[in-house]
């Protein structure tokens, strides 16, 4: 069991945040189009795909919804319509509305319940985030056992569809854990537990959920502190690095508040350069702590920077988390991330210095399966047909 239960909890953390960075929209393009371009509404749907922005976009879509609600590309039109209300005005009463109407028509679209679920977590709607964790978990695993494809040219989305199935798996079991750590209520916690291990008793956030629960009460031994109780708290104690970084992560796996992420990232990274060991903590769980954090903080501190553009920032911060990453698939997005920014320097730059170091991260993501080893690949092509490098 380890010796520090918050850098334990940050790590589980940490990881999925990752999930949530990737797994949206994975399985795109599952129901498809009937088109007749001489019908009605087949010239509204050309339409519609011709459509370059968004609120035009949607605004046919939902014209479309509105006088066709019954054709075969009915599905199709949902699926497109869920994440422009998610990526638009957030509105979550339209993302739940549309995504079980089109649960309706596909009790297995995992986009609808990945959008769901997202969409009740961010209202704080306990009783509801269970159910779409459970839903969501249950329609994944049976997604996950459909069989490869005899044709080859339809192996590229089966490979895409089981990976988006158990990223959602492992995100909905990480939910109910997390359901479980933040329930004061010792019968709920039970429930929840149980409802994980029934689904996977090789959970690896089993082992923890049980911990969480058998200490349950023990001033501080608990689990992730609830994101409500640590902004609160920051109001009296601002420079508490746990409550920092729970917020810090809570926005970073919501992708929301990128501002906010960035200064209490940087916030965490100077208070764990500078802070001494509290009298509570041993050496060895002291420093253990301050590993997990310092890597958590660099990492989303790097990672906004370069989906903000500022990639030499970026940079700078991914090769600071990189010693304390001990998590493969976090090692992998900050690969990801190192190449792209320095394959950017050195486009900007013409600097071909950064043009090899892009070449060497986008190498090392490329040795990682998951959801960034095709965009290194892609990165290795567009630097190679660029700048005649292999």
């Amino acid at each position: 069991m380890d010796s520090c239960p918050r850098a334990a909890a940050t790590r589980v953390r940490l990881a999925v945040i990752l999930a949530l960075l990737s797994v949206s929209g994975l399985a795109a393009d599952r129901h498809k189009l009937d088109v007749d371009p001489e019908s009605d509404d087949g010239i509204l749907l050309q339409r519609i795909r011709q459509e370059p922005t968004a609120p035009r976009k949607l605004a046919l879509l939902e014209k479309y919804a509105a006088a066709y609600p019954n054709t075969v590309s009915i599905a199709w039109v949902y699926e497109q319509m869920l994440p422009l209300y998610a990526a638009g005005a957030g509105d979550t009463g339209k993302v739940l509305e549309t995504a079980e109407k089109l649960l309706a028509i596909d009790p297995q679209d995992l986009d609808s319940l990945n959008y769901a679920l997202r969409a009740v977590e961010s209202k704080n709607d306990y009783q509801a985030t269970a159910r779409y964790a459970k839903l969501a978990w249950d329609a994944a695993s049976q997604v996950a056992q459909a069989p490869k494809p005899s044709d080859p040219y339809d192996v590229p989305d089966w490979k895409r569809q089981m990976e988006f199935a158990r990223d959602l798996q492992t995100y909905s079991e990480y939910t109910l854990y997390s359901l479980s750590a933040h329930s004061p209520d010792q019968r709920t916690k039970s429930q929840l537990i149980h409802e994980l291990e029934t689904r996977n008793p090789h959970s690896k956030y089993l082992s923890t959920a049980k911990s969480d629960y058998a200490h349950a009460g023990q001033v501080g031994t608990s689990g992730p502190i609830p994101v409500s109780v640590a902004e609160k708290g920051l109001a009296d104690d601002p420079d508490n690095e746990d409550y920092l970084l729970t917020v810090a992560e809570y926005h970073m796996g919501r992708e929301s508040e990128f501002g906010k992420v960035l200064a209490y990232s940087q916030r965490v990274i100077r208070i764990m350069q500078q802070k001494p060991k509290p009298e509570s903590f041993t050496s060895d769980a002291w420093e253990q702590k301050r590993r997990q954090y310092l890597g958590a903080a660099n990492w989303m501190a790097g990672v906004v920077h370069a989906k903000q553009g500022s990639y030499a920032l970026s940079d700078r911060y991914l090769r600071s988390a990189l010693p304390y990453l001990r998590d493969r698939s976090l090692q992998a997005a900050a690969w990801y991330y190192l190449g792209y920014d320095n394959y950017a320097l050195g486009s900007e730059l013409r600097d071909r210095a950064h043009i090899q170091e892009a070449v060497k991260f986008s190498k090392l993501c490329l040795d990682i399966s998951g959801p960034f080893q095709p965009l290194a690949q892609k990165n290795l092509e567009v630097i190679r047909n660029e700048f005649n490098m292999q």
